[in-house]
């Protein structure tokens, strides 16, 4: 009685009180175990076929992870990845064909103890990329797709324990949801590791796993590194552990953006709403008015920018490496649009799209992405979990 009290409260509250949050935080219980995203009753905006031959998409098991000390990852997981979304797209627009290639080609990872861990256990260099590896490449959309196969074939009792008894084997080796740790120097210094976009990533395989398994211990976990994340914003709504990173600040911020929508989103569909969390005039709405705000004036950034911590190839701070047809960049503004479209945030996109002639590149690039929604499908769930138009929207 108790749950549905607090369900009732958030789901019919706009703003949601820190005390409210508290409440989930602790208390959250799963109600549709094994639907992490349910496949939409309306499928026009999903890929609803298989286009590929499967004999020509076999996505064989990658046996050991082997990212690299400095900047990267394992970039054949990404490979596999969009391998894999050849099946899991259309998986998650309902087609049965599609779903039982999902279910074999994780089995067969499961079987081979695919996704081993071979580095460093300590919390630097490639222990912080095998674990982003795992969780953003592996572990969180194929969850995400085993629970779309799940609602459409039927997998047998020994099957499904391989399978998760494999993910929560990979869940648990790639845990990095770093809840003990605070950064003390540069622009980060005072806030609290896990709303890091690499703890974020675990948080969302820790909750998807949590929602296979019916287990809400598991499944809590996300909301204490989402309440990091929304209450260590800086008051213009730069996320200070992203935003310090040289050209590439943009799109780390965007990274956490969609990460943070990715849990709201399964929340939501647990019945939780979290996306209006607010603490001290701290929000989500605050973060994406600052990403729109960037569009406009990209010198914005530029104090937090030139510390370039990290910033891979993109060390020009003043240049900021957004790829425009990235689901990676994007996709949260498909979940945040949809739900908000009153919002002055989305009001102002509105006005942009009817006068398109003085608007700059990056106004334009979100621009398309305002119009896209509900139309054309992403080619890619990096940092999105699922397909953004078919599974975050509304």
């Amino acid at each position: 009685m108790k749950k549905n009290f607090i369900i009732l409260i958030i789901l019919f509250c706009h703003n949601i009180t820190y005390a409210d949050f508290k409440e989930i935080k602790r208390k959250a219980e799963i109600s549709k175990p094994e639907i992490i995203f349910p496949i939409p009753e309306n499928l026009k905006k999903c890929q609803t076929k298989l286009y590929v031959s499967p004999d020509l998409n076999i996505v064989e098991p990658i046996l050991k992870v082997k990212a690299p000390s400095g900047y990267g990852l394992d970039d054949r997981y990404d490979f596999a990845l969009s391998r894999f979304s050849n099946f899991s797209f259309p998986c998650g627009g309902g087609d049965k064909k599609s779903c039982e290639y999902v279910k074999d080609t994780i089995l067969n990872w499961a079987k081979a103890n695919a996704a081993k861990r071979t580095g460093p256990s300590d919390e630097e260099g490639r222990h912080w990329n095998d674990t982003l590896t795992v969780n953003l490449w592996v572990s969180s959309p194929m969850m995400a797709a085993y629970s779309f196969a799940k609602q459409i074939i039927n997998v047998s009792a020994e099957e499904d324990k391989i399978i998760k008894e494999w993910f929560k084997k990979i869940v648990k080796k790639n845990q990095h949801l770093m809840y003990s740790k605070t950064y003390d120097y540069g622009g980060a210094s005072g806030t609290p590791k896990r709303a890091h976009n690499h703890a974020l990533s675990s948080a969302i395989a820790h909750m998807e796993l949590g929602i296979l398994l019916n287990d809400n211990k598991l499944f809590r976990k996300a909301f204490k590194n989402y309440e990091a994340a929304i209450k260590y914003q800086r008051k213009d709504g730069s996320m200070p552990i992203e935003v310090r990173r040289g050209g590439r600040a943009m799109f780390y911020q965007a990274r956490a953006m969609n990460a943070l929508a990715v849990i709201a989103i399964i929340a939501e569909h647990q019945g939780y709403n979290i996306w209006e969390l607010d603490f001290k005039g701290k929000n989500y709405h605050n973060i994406v008015k600052f990403f729109i705000d960037f569009t406009e004036n990209n010198e914005i950034v530029f104090k937090y920018a030139k510390e370039n911590r990290f910033p891979g190839p993109a060390k020009n701070y003043k240049i900021q490496d957004l790829r425009p047809n990235s689901g990676s960049n994007w996709g949260w503004l498909y979940a945040y649009a949809s739900r908000f479209p009153d919002h002055e945030n989305i009001q102002r996109l509105k006005k942009w799209s009817q006068n398109k002639s003085d608007l700059n590149s990056y106004q334009l690039d979100i621009v398309h992405h305002y119009l896209n929604i509900k139309k054309r499908p992403f080619s890619s769930a990096s940092w999105t979990v699922v397909e953004p138009n078919c599974h975050f929207t509304k």
